[in-house]
């Protein structure tokens, strides 16, 4: 059964804005995208390890800074957001730690998001029905996926979790620094005017002015110089995306041109995440993940595109941070075994023997069947005594694998079921 209740929308519809030119639209994507200030982001637990002692956080901003950004650049005139509820009832989940299952129902919160002149973008959350801050968490969540539709606080889905430590509340003792790239750049808006960039006035619209038109030779060799650095295949799919053209040359339009540098040094910020992953894991480990997602190479000039650097960044930084978490755990007394130090390949081979006896237990299956069919031909059972650091991903990889595998329904004892989870939805 559902219910749809609309919650919230505008009083009346305004009158739609004239829609803005190609550079224009580049211009405020550009101040869209600006990062929050630092006092904005807040970080939430998301998991522990065993002993409660550390924890991974994930950042994210309040609503009030997406609305509040919104009425900087468009004013409260310029935009409109519109909320329909559904309740779908008997929603049966499963509860943690006893693996029981319970009936709820579910909040499901879509929000439409208008911006005058550039058109609308929606977005879902969603929260269960028992939480008692249900609607309020669904509507923020909706919010904010729509708002990320139009470049405004998607910066915060590339920054990976970091592995803290937690007070008797499980709440962070420190908060993690962030990166320069997730850094504002104060000034954008004002040396975009000053440069000769429209700029966003009162009404949401772009004013005309005009300064000094900007060097166009030293504006391409600054975006030559970036290309680069980031490699042939991130540099064409940054210049094909937002200028249309194959190469640097093609570009006459200094706005454009100017759009390209800013897309291109924030490609470089992550070309920087992937080499500090790299690293911490080694280039091998490199290697057989680019190979595993078949590129042609593990090199940068093989990268493709932004999404293939984003996936390859967080996996590395994923296995990076558990090398580093370990490597921390190793150093303080309170937290060894048995008096030894455990070398993080130890602790994930460990780790991963240890899921596999359960889910062998679960299906009836031998745990070196059960690794070898995890590992998806990584590695074998008995290669595991050998594997060195190089391997630490795909051990990770394996045993995260089996974390997820559920209790057997009717069906096939040999195969293996998993389930998982939506990181999205923490944000």
């Amino acid at each position: 059964m559902q219910e749809t209740t609309p919650i919230a929308g505008p009083a009346e519809r305004m009158a739609p804005a004239e829609k803005y030119n190609d550079e224009q639209v580049r211009q405020i994507v550009i101040a869209l995208e600006e990062p929050f200030e630092p006092r904005e982001i807040k970080w939430r637990v998301t998991n522990t390890t065993a002993d409660r002692r550390r924890g991974q956080v994930i950042a994210y901003a309040d609503p009030r800074a997406y609305t509040d950004r919104l009425n900087t650049l468009f004013t409260v005139r310029g935009w409109t957001r519109e909320y329909t509820v559904q309740v779908i009832q008997n929603f049966e989940r499963k509860e943690r730690g006893n693996g029981d299952g319970i009936i709820s129902g579910k909040i499901v919160v879509n929000c439409k998001l208008t911006i005058n002149g550039l058109g609308s973008h929606a977005g879902l959350g969603e929260e269960w029905a028992d939480n008692e801050n249900a609607g309020t968490s669904a509507e923020a969540q909706a919010f904010k996926r729509a708002c990320s539709c139009f470049g405004l606080g998607r910066y915060l889905y590339d920054l990976g979790g970091n592995w803290v430590d937690l007070d008797e509340r499980r709440q962070p003792l420190t908060k993690p620094k962030l990166p320069d790239w997730a850094l504002p750049k104060r000034n954008v808006t004002a040396n975009a005017c000053r440069n000769g960039h429209n700029h966003v006035n009162g009404d949401g619209h772009l004013n005309g002015k005009h300064g000094s038109a900007p060097d166009m030779s030293m504006l391409k060799t600054r975006a030559k110089s970036l290309c680069e650095q980031v490699g042939f295949g991130l540099a064409r799919s940054v210049v094909g995306s937002i200028a249309g053209v194959d190469g640097i040359d093609d570009i006459q339009d200094a706005n454009v041109l100017s759009a390209v540098s800013l897309k291109l040094q924030d490609t470089l910020r992550g070309v920087g995440r992937l080499r500090a992953a790299t690293d911490v894991i080694g280039q091998t480990a490199l290697a057989r993940l680019c190979r595993e997602i078949n590129l042609a190479g593990d090199s940068l000039d093989d990268i493709p595109d932004r999404r293939t650097l984003r996936q390859l960044i967080e996996t590395l930084e994923k296995a990076a941070g558990t090398i580093q978490s370990s490597a921390k755990c190793n150093g303080d007394p309170r937290r060894r075994q048995n008096g030894t130090n455990r070398n993080p390949v130890g602790t994930a081979r460990a780790d991963l023997v240890r899921e596999a006896q359960r889910v062998g237990k679960l299906r009836g299956m031998r745990v070196s069947d059960v690794i070898d069919r995890a590992a998806k031909g990584a590695f074998r059972f008995a290669e595991l005594q050998r594997l060195t650091v190089e391997s630490l991903p795909a051990l990770i990889a394996a045993t995260d694998i089996l974390r997820h595998v559920t209790p057997e329904p009717e069906g096939n004892p040999a195969i293996l079921i998993y389930s998982g989870a939506d990181p999205s939805t923490s944000r």
